[in-house]
């Protein structure tokens, strides 16, 4: 920092404390907190957005991790299927269980369908809205300049005020001693009222720019993400689409006895029956 903007810092430092304190008269703005209001909630939103588009994948990413772990376990679980000769003459892998087709299923999602999924998701949906929340910094660089600049602008019209509210007494005789008291009063006013103008000129620019830019941003961040959503939707039905398809090719080869029990609402039964003739073996009775 150069000596000039660590004086800055130093006096706005001061000017801080004094207004705190009440013995500087903070203006205001109302239109302009207004706004800022609106732009902080925004930005708190964006980032929001932003921060769970990226979990969404991530959590895709999971579901789809676990799906191929879990359907690992059960194919090992499951083993090579009996052979009966039907799979042959069908033109089947006679070795292959339905629990490892499945396997084979969720590992082609988790690869394929995630990688199809990556590439655009990242280009449609979290890149964009990244870019969108990278001008938060510049704008939150322009309403600290504009705070500073408020804060240069009520401190050198208290000072002002106090200069014009206290002048030197008017002497019973007139010497040259009161003569330059006079004049050093009158200078150091007319410094600080051009100091004032000038702090007061440079405010109202920054002021009047945020106020009319802020609501314009605001107002730009629906059609600046909606091809976004609509992206992330289509993408959304791209990727389960997908996984159904998939999963219900598997499906139509699940036995048809297992289909109608499901429909039926027997499914519970035949788990029920097996528990029985469980129980029934010699090795559970066995303490």
């Amino acid at each position: 920092m150069s000596w000039n903007g660590l004086k800055k810092a130093m006096n706005r430092a001061g000017a801080q404390v004094l207004m705190k304190t009440g013995k500087i008269e903070q203006s205001v703005d109302l239109e302009y907190e207004f706004e800022v209001r609106r732009f902080k909630m925004m930005e708190d939103k964006s980032n929001k957005l932003q921060k769970e588009l990226k979990q969404y994948l991530n959590t895709l990413r999971v579901i789809s991790g676990a799906q191929e772990n879990v359907s690992e376990v059960l194919g090992a679980y499951f083993g090579k299927k009996e052979y009966t000769g039907e799979e042959e003459n069908l033109g089947k892998n006679k070795n292959i269980s339905i629990a490892q087709e499945y396997h084979q299923v969720m590992k082609r999602i988790n690869s394929e369908c995630i990688e199809q999924l990556e590439q655009p998701y990242f280009q449609t949906v979290i890149n964009p809205i990244a870019r969108f929340n990278s001008y938060f910094i510049e704008i939150n660089e322009a309403i600290k300049k504009r705070n500073h600049k408020q804060l240069d602008y009520d401190a050198l019209r208290t000072k002002v005020r106090k200069l014009e509210e206290n002048p030197p007494e008017s002497p019973a005789v007139v010497t040259t001693a009161s003569i330059e008291e006079h004049r050093a009063y009158v200078k150091k006013l007319a410094d600080n009222q051009q100091q004032l103008e000038t702090a007061e000129q440079v405010y109202e620019n920054i002021n009047s720019l945020l106020k009319e830019e802020l609501p314009r941003l605001i107002n730009l961040r629906i059609p600046f993400f909606d091809p976004s959503f609509e992206s992330f939707v289509k993408l959304q039905l791209l990727f389960f689409s997908e996984n159904f398809k998939h999963l219900n090719e598997l499906q139509e080869k699940i036995d048809a006895r297992t289909r109608q029990d499901y429909v039926e609402g027997k499914l519970e039964t035949r788990i029920d029956d097996v528990l029985v003739k469980m129980k029934e073996l010699n090795i559970t009775g066995m303490t």
